[in-house]
């Protein structure tokens, strides 16, 4: 799988801009604020329909434009998909089209293009925060399970309605917290299944994980990645029974704060280094380092679950890397699929000498 042509239309900085991709590897350089990481936003737009930096789409949109347009066209198993996501901000609609088609959803696009995406930016808004730690493992599995993207939209729908009833109903629930009953039903239900898939993704992940952590940091330290959830990695095909338990247990109290205590958006996975949590102890570096390690395990993991190798977006992977660290990360990111990289460091790496197909901005 590889991205041969993309096509913006008022995408970030980009009023109107056409690239055409080398089917293993483009070096995109240039300038700073020149749009090398908004190009890579675009790309990984086909693949989860959203900006993978978290921003609204409104944000994403050129100043001053109504609209703005992706275009794509991928090559997967000897044929061309055409992809298009636009944005109406009068309308404030977003729709996707597959083969030109338009899609009832748009999470029925997640999996037709598979994307892996590195920014700088996310080192620390990531990796110091639980929300987002979850939300990377979320967009892994549901990369390659439709059936989780579903568990996981029906389950936050679900929990807002519950938080909802809790702030709301507070005085009726005081007297009568079972009628939360229904709600919880469906939370563990679909809870259950969304922390088996989290955990037997991370389970066939921490191996690569931590092997590509080690080759990146030249270290002996030890990094680990841990699934921290009320339902224990032992009992996970129990966890609905686990979960109904802990829901019913703890209504009281819920009633009481106005929220829901129990469930997967209370777990976290947590990245050790010699049993210390990054998170709270680890230098600018070995963050970057543990980002990197679960990027490439992710694109790894992709190809092993679709057998379709994602394509890796590596936007400025080489700043704050000596020569030797640098030439040896562009030779572990090359034993993959289609690679798509910015860098303002051409003179020092020369791309073009290790086979970069090179883009200028």
């Amino acid at each position: 799988m590889y991205i041969s042509a993309l096509k913006l239309a008022n995408f970030r900085n980009f009023e109107q801009a056409e690239f055409t991709f080398d089917k293993d590897k483009t070096a995109v350089c240039g300038d700073n604020a020149r749009g090398k990481s908004n190009l890579l936003e675009a790309i990984y737009f086909l693949a989860i329909a959203k900006s993978g930096r978290g921003a609204k789409d409104r944000h994403v949109l050129r100043w001053g434009a109504n609209y703005f347009s992706v275009d794509a066209v991928v090559e997967r198993e000897d044929q061309s998909l055409p992809i298009r996501i636009a944005y109406d901000s009068r309308v404030g609609k977003k729709k996707a089209y597959l083969k030109d088609h338009p899609l009832p959803r748009l999470s029925c696009l997640v999996g037709a293009f598979n994307a892996v995406l590195f920014s700088p930016e996310d080192v620390d808004l990531v990796l110091r925060d639980p929300l987002q730690r979850r939300r990377i493992l979320d967009i892994l599995v549901s990369q390659s399970n439709a059936s989780y993207l579903s568990d996981l939209k029906h389950y936050y729908r679900v929990l807002a309605q519950r938080n909802r009833l809790l702030r709301d109903r507070r005085t009726q629930l005081l007297s009568d917290p079972g009628q939360l009953a229904p709600w919880d039903a469906q939370l563990a239900e679909h809870g259950a299944r969304i922390i088996q898939h989290r955990m037997d993704a991370l389970d066939e992940t921490r191996p690569m994980v931590e092997a590509y952590y080690r080759r990146i940091a030249s270290t002996s330290e030890q990094l680990r990645t841990v699934y921290r959830s009320l339902v224990p990695p032992d009992k996970r095909d129990q966890g609905r029974e686990v979960l109904a338990s802990a829901l019913d247990g703890r209504r009281a109290e819920e009633v009481g704060l106005g929220f829901t205590l129990s469930g997967p958006h209370r777990d976290n996975l947590v990245f050790t280094l010699d049993g210390r949590g990054a998170h709270q102890y680890a230098s600018q570096g070995q963050l970057k380092s543990v980002l990197l390690a679960w990027k490439l395990a992710e694109g790894a993991f992709l190809e092993a679950r679709t057998q379709h190798r994602p394509v890796l977006l590596m936007d400025d992977i080489f700043s704050e890397l000596d020569r030797s660290r640098a030439l040896s990360l562009m030779d572990m990111v090359t034993s993959f699929g289609q690679v798509v990289l910015t860098s303002a460091r051409d003179p020092d790496l020369k791309f073009g000498a290790q086979g970069f197909r090179m883009v200028e901005l």
